[in-house]
């Protein structure tokens, strides 16, 4: 009987036969056993032999403190509305600025790394200092490494095979690294404002142009309706509505509210004070003529624009100061009042000198929007024109406001993202110095040699079991050829089998060694490369 041949009754007749498969596999088991074995030795050699690597690694954290004034911007805004969006972006910004060449750069020549670079050349070796300069600089690059650990939290990484350089590095590179992130923060902001500056200064420079083109133009027509009227084709509505406001608030609530003071003035003091003493006191006159001055600018602006708030500002201050100066003079005027009746006679001496520049200011503005309506029946095309150029100065002086205002925000988000408001990146964990290497891993490689030499083993078996074309029974030989047998004889081996025996074994040697080659690429090249 031939030995090759499996002995009768061993077939098992048809359908899956689990010992068949095993017996397949165990006369192949030199495919199995040869690459495991190699695969694992690889592993081992690669253990020994890879130079060890230790990680000096530090944390940072994202810190966002936001203000809810008005005046600031969400610092967020620019990172997205979900959630996830900071973590994200934020760690695109860590890497560019980590892997950028100015960054590696001022590290290599801070901490003098193309020195120690060029210490290690070979004897005879030459480079040039540019050529060092960037072999140190990609080398750095390579060797950090940054992670986000997810709530904010990145850590920065450095390998090196000196865990005391490891560590030197990692610390330099974490404290540098926060210093330019957030001076990288404020760099836009910064060139923002700058920009606004250059252009306000292009816009102040249009608004002196517009403004000597009209007092050029009304001073060529030397018309009495123009000169220091404050009314002009912008503002003559506004002007006529605030002459309205101001005649029926003058009769009407003002006039009614001054009587019932000096009823109460009359009856504190038996008589009404003259308001000449007080009419003559310079610091008086001075506070009412400003006073008068702001009120009628304030009467000529749309409500909401920002002169308009800071007139109205000025005003109040105004007011309040007269008010101090009509109570020093009535204490010098009349010292033997009582405090309530000394208040009543001020209140009322106050009162009275703000209605008579609110009346001032009635009849100055009711000249101005008569003076200016006359001009323009008189005049219409000098009227079209200066009208015109009003409104170039009122663009020209709104696009400086506006600029203005761009110019404060920016300075307060630059002041806020140097304070403690906004986005804030911060040294969570210092720089530790690690002893024991990270590289090799030897559980990651002892890992990878079990799996690929399982492969290969498992793979070349079932190869084998594929391209063997030999028959393993009797029954199979009659099932495939559909005649019986009627007998079998013992394998001859004589010179032909020795030699097909020997080319079958180089063939399957070549592909064992081939498949051994890939992995020991991967073992001792691809491997330390990843590391």
């Amino acid at each position: 009987m031939d030995p090759f041949l499996e002995e009768p009754g061993e077939s098992g007749g048809g359908g899956f036969d689990p010992m068949s498969l095993v017996r397949a596999f165990w006369r192949r088991k030199f495919l199995f056993i040869i690459p495991f074995v190699l695969c694992l030795g690889m592993a081992y050699v690669a253990i020994k032999t890879m130079t060890p690597i230790y990680a000096s690694s530090g944390q940072v954290v994202i810190k966002v403190d936001t203000s809810r004034s008005t005046l600031l911007d969400d610092p967020r805004a620019r990172f997205g509305s979900q959630r996830g969006d900071l973590d994200v972006i934020a760690f695109q910004e860590m890497n560019l600025l980590l892997t950028s060449p100015e960054f590696l750069d001022e590290i290599v020549r801070d901490l003098h790394l193309q020195d120690a670079l060029r210490g290690k050349l070979k004897v005879g070796v030459e480079l040039s200092d540019s050529e060092l300069q960037r072999r140190a600089r990609n080398k750095l690059g390579s060797m950090i490494k940054l992670k986000s650990e997810g709530n904010r939290l990145f850590s920065v990484e450095v390998r090196d095979p000196e865990p005391m350089q490891a560590y030197r590095l990692a610390k330099f590179v974490l404290e540098r690294f926060v210093e330019e992130y957030r001076a990288s923060q404020t760099a836009t902001s910064t060139s923002t404002r700058d920009f606004l500056t250059r252009q306000l200064e292009v816009y102040q420079a249009d608004l002196q142009k517009a403004e000597n083109q009209l007092n050029s133009y009304q001073a060529g027509m030397a018309s009495d309706a123009l000169a220091d009227n404050p009314v002009n084709a912008l503002n003559i509505g506004t002007a006529d509505a605030a002459l309205s406001a101001l005649r029926l608030r003058f009769d009407g609530k003002d006039a009614a509210e001054l009587r019932d003071l000096g009823q109460v003035t009359r009856t504190a003091t038996g008589d009404l004070p003259s308001l000449a003493t007080y009419q003559a006191d310079n610091a008086i006159v001075a506070a009412l003529v400003e006073l008068e001055d702001l009120e009628l600018q304030s009467r000529l602006l749309v409500t909401g624009d920002r002169d308009s708030r800071d007139r109205e500002e000025r005003l109040g201050q105004l007011r309040v100061r007269l008010r101090s100066l009509v109570d020093s003079q009535v204490a010098l005027q009349q010292p033997t009042l009582a405090f309530m009746a000394r208040n009543q006679v001020a209140e009322f001496v106050y009162f009275a000198l703000y209605r008579q520049g609110l009346g001032e200011v009635i009849r100055r503005l009711d000249a101005g929007v008569r003076n200016f309506r006359s001009f323009t029946a008189r005049q219409p095309e000098q009227s079209t024109r200066v009208a015109e150029l009003q409104g170039e100065v009122t663009r020209a002086r709104k696009l400086v406001d506006s600029i203005e205002g761009e110019i404060t925000r920016h300075n307060l988000n630059l002041e806020a993202s140097l304070s403690e408001i906004g986005i804030q990146v911060r040294i969570r964990q210092d720089a530790v110095m690690n002893a024991v290497p990270v590289e090799p891993n030897k559980i990651k490689l002892m890992a990878m040699g079990v799996v690929l030499s399982l492969a290969i083993g498992l793979g070349l078996v079932i190869l084998a079991i594929m391209l063997d074309r030999s028959f393993s029974s009797v029954e199979s030989m009659e099932k495939a050829l559909g005649v019986p047998v009627i007998g079998t004889l013992p394998m001859i081996r004589d010179e032909h089998f020795a030699r097909k025996r020997t080319v079958r074994l180089l063939r399957w040697v070549t592909i064992v060694l081939g498949i051994l080659a890939v992995g020991a690429v991967g073992f001792f090249v691809i491997y330390p490369r990843l590391g």
